[in-house]
């Protein structure tokens, strides 16, 4: 395996890089200035969705909860949430998660430098001059293309956000989950903060946050959906989704190919809130903890088919993963508060998102 540099998270670490080992302060420097080096197809890479239109406000607290049997799949009828929130209308893509690696990979273990369980498979480590090596895309045109990693790595992120995109340690590690607290196996029950902490404006959605920007439409006109206003498919209808290629079908998922596509490729295919790529693209993690008899937590909910998967049954499907899972096949759709004007400098590098529309139908 190719060596590296790299700092752990509860102090320094010295690998070899050739002959010449790479320690303390001059380790930092070369990951510091990797972390503003942006590869050519990186800088020229333009997100196809402008940033005013990336967030969906999801808006009328207190819907109705998903009824069953449709809501049968779940620990519990979900989908009722009480307060406004934002959802980012598209997963979070290759070019946006390199610019979190970068960040974060002075405070990653040696061990987790190179795991896809932070790097995705869509990034790795290249050495650009001796002795100096740079986290890069694998391919240019994995940019826009939905990325993948471990659930805790997907908190950081949160907290990276959160707190602004900080440099500092702490920016990675606290706001929204406190990472001090993962550990635990599957057999001993995980330890890691079950829920966001209060205040939190970035956060991974939870399954109710997720259904209802998904599934609830509040234009309850339409006769076949009933009273309690939910769709059967993530494209505002009952009717199972096409899967194809753009341009002759719906989706990515079901088994028609392997490859991922750029987020957004199917525009006219929406939740009623205006999120694409909910069937296709990528699983997408979820906070909600799964709990078994004992209160002990052993993983959490992931949502949504992807691509290539065969499974396209009513309201897709949900699954369960292990924070700690090396297996790498779900993305991440974020979610924040809804920002205020006194909010703007904190939002200002992740958009202010003023276009928030409440529904599909409003936005094409």
């Amino acid at each position: 395996m190719r060596s590296h540099n790299t700092m752990h998270l509860g102090g320094t670490s010295t690998c070899e890089t050739g002959n010449v080992p790479v320690r303390g302060p001059k380790l930092r420097l070369l990951l510091a200035l990797a972390a503003v080096m942006l590869t050519n197809a990186a800088a020229n890479a333009e997100h196809p969705i402008p940033e005013a239109q990336r967030w969906a406000t999801i808006t009328h607290p207190a819907n109705p909860f998903y009824p069953p049997p449709l809501g049968s799949q779940y620990p519990y009828p979900p989908g009722r949430v009480d307060y406004e929130y934002q959802i980012s209308r598209t997963e979070t893509t290759a070019s946006e998660w390199l610019e979190f690696v970068r960040a974060c990979a002075p405070y990653v273990s040696a061990s987790e430098a190179e795991s896809t369980v932070f790097t995705s498979t869509s990034i790795v480590l290249n050495q650009v001059s001796p002795g100096v090596f740079e986290y890069q895309l694998r391919l240019p045109e994995l940019a826009e293309r939905p990325v993948t990693m471990g659930w805790r790595f997907a908190a950081r992120y949160c907290n990276w956000l959160h707190n602004n995109r900080g440099s500092a340690r702490e920016a990675f590690e606290h706001g929204v989950y406190e990472t001090s607290t993962f550990g635990g196996t599957s057999q001993s029950g995980f330890t890691d903060q079950r829920v966001r902490s209060p205040g939190a404006t970035y956060f991974i959605p939870t399954i109710d946050e997720w259904v209802k920007a998904v599934y609830w439409d509040s234009e309850q006109s339409h006769p076949e959906i009933g009273e309690q206003g939910y769709w059967l498919y993530p494209d505002s209808s009952n009717t199972p989704l096409i899967a194809g290629p753009p341009g002759v079908g719906q989706t990515s998922a079901g088994g028609w190919t392997a490859f991922a596509l750029p987020v957004a490729s199917y525009p006219d295919v929406q939740s009623p809130w205006g999120l694409w790529d909910a069937s296709g693209g990528a699983r997408e993690w979820l906070e909600t903890a799964v709990i078994d008899s004992s209160d002990r937590m052993f993983s959490r909910y992931v949502k949504g088919s992807f691509t290539g998967s065969g499974n396209l049954s009513v309201n897709d499907h949900i699954d369960q993963l292990l924070a700690s899972s090396p297996i790498v096949t779900t993305g991440l759709r974020i979610a924040r508060i809804v920002p205020t004007p006194s909010a703007a400098l904190v939002f200002g590098l992740f958009g202010i998102a003023g276009a928030g529309c409440r529904s599909r139908r409003q936005m094409l």
